[in-house]
């Protein structure tokens, strides 16, 4: 194999993180591997330090820290940060996963898995077509902000400003009839749907400045009108599927469960269909954590 058909055969992760280093070093062990190169970003508004980082089989990379507020613009830029630091060397698959996140599986099993697909593994949630609207056609003005998150006062202000925006008919989708689409905020995509989205960075920035989430409908809403739609994985009961096992139904606010040691059979089960599962944090539960980089490294899955 020659040695840019190698590259075509390689994997890009593409992480943001912003604090506790460990569980971040235990993720990239189980990333550390020839067939892949990984990309990080810090968000320098957290704890993290990354100094004296390093692999020993893949490459890594780390980009320059930015301020990264969650729901916000400056997290699809942060996304967008690292398409374009991982695009330019062409890769099979990107991921995109955070600090939080942990493969289920070892990656000679994800490599087989994905080495000869050529889908695009993104999930929608059909039910919440309205309110990907309500986080994408409106002003939300003050989320690219660490009041917003600190102040309930301003979140009050904001949704009064939402329903200000209603009443008055202030809809910025009327103008390009855009159809919002919603989803997880993480995928498993192809180089050539990367390279699409990087065209369109434009488009993204427009449409979804001031949006609130809007990293949960950017890449629904795009690719449901590319030619890459035909491309979207579904899984054998028609849903599409991220690869990803994620737990919505105990949530925690507006963030996903957070996995605990009485959950480890669930999470077995849960490989045989996922590639990846969120979130893991070893303030929560550190025995599950140091439990499932041991299976994997041992025994290439739970």
């Amino acid at each position: 194999m020659t040695l840019e058909e190698n590259q075509l055969k390689k994997h890009a992760y593409l992480i943001t993180a912003y604090d506790n280093r460990y569980q971040l070093e235990q993720l990239l062990s189980l990333l550390n591997d020839e067939r892949n190169d990984i990309y990080l970003q810090v968000d320098s508004k957290g704890s993290l330090r990354v100094d004296n980082l390093t692999l020993n089989k893949s490459s890594l990379f780390i980009l320059p820290p930015v301020p990264i507020y969650w729901a916000a613009i400056s997290f699809i830029r942060a996304e967008l940060n690292l398409f374009k630091a991982a695009s330019a060397k062409r890769y099979h698959y990107y991921h995109f996963l955070s600090g939080s996140d942990l493969p289920l599986v070892n990656q000679d099993k994800i490599h087989a898995f994905l080495e000869n697909m050529d889908l695009e593994y993104i999930s929608f949630s059909p039910e919440d077509s309205l309110r990907a609207h309500w986080k994408a056609a409106y002003y939300h003005f003050f989320v690219e902000s660490k009041l917003y998150r600190k102040y309930l006062f301003i979140r009050i202000l904001s949704h009064l400003m939402i329903k200000f925006q209603i009443l008055f008919g202030i809809d910025r989708s009327k103008k390009s009839n855009e159809t919002f689409h919603s989803g997880s905020t993480w995928f498993t995509i192809t180089h050539s749907f990367a390279e699409y989205i990087l065209a369109h960075q434009t488009w993204i920035e427009k449409t979804f400045l001031y949006g609130l989430a809007c990293d949960e409908v950017f890449m629904q809403t795009l690719i449901m009108k590319s030619p890459f739609k035909s491309k979207i994985n579904h899984g054998n009961d028609g849903t599409t599927q991220n690869l990803r096992y994620i737990d919505w139904k105990r949530r925690d606010k507006n963030s996903p469960y957070t996995f605990k040691m009485s959950d480890y059979e669930e999470l077995k089960e849960a490989s045989k269909h996922s590639l990846f599962a969120r979130k893991f944090n070893r303030t929560t539960d550190q025995g599950l954590v140091d439990s499932i980089v041991d299976r994997i490294k041992n025994h290439g899955s739970l």
